[in-house]
């Protein structure tokens, strides 16, 4: 379907095109993870664009992040400016440097703690520069 020269998907296209249960996609749509459109009957129609933002939220959600971080984090970069990314993607070079050094010289219960949190912080790099 098309509305004003755009290309809009029902739901259950979305589902298909994705993988995920209709619920699942309604789920986040409820949590304001993704968006959509009414039309006057009442079906929610989603913009082209809404299976690669799946694609993010389930890599994120692979990175052990929850809904609400991967929501906080979509609804910051919506605000931020490229040089503000910049900024942060710097800062958070900066901690896994860091963390990198505490790697060499910790303990190995220590270690796994320290990889989660490097995973953490490199993912959150690559959804940054993705903004850019």
């Amino acid at each position: 379907m098309r509305i004003f020269g755009k290309a809009l998907l029902k739901i259950g296209q979305v589902a298909e095109a994705t993988g995920l249960s209709k619920r699942t996609i309604d789920y986040y749509t409820s949590l304001g993870l993704l968006k959509s459109e009414r039309t006057a009957a009442g079906y929610r129609l989603y913009p082209e664009d809404v299976v690669h933002q799946v694609q993010k939220i389930e890599y994120l959600k692979t990175q052990r992040l929850s809904l609400q971080e991967i929501l906080a984090s979509f609804t910051e970069r919506e605000e931020k400016t490229g040089d503000v990314i910049y900024q942060e993607v710097q800062q958070l070079q900066d901690t896994v440097k860091g963390l990198e050094r505490r790697l060499l010289e910790s303990t190995e219960f220590e270690k796994q703690e320290i990889r989660l949190e490097l995973s953490r912080r490199l993912t959150l790099i690559a959804s940054l520069i993705a903004q850019l």
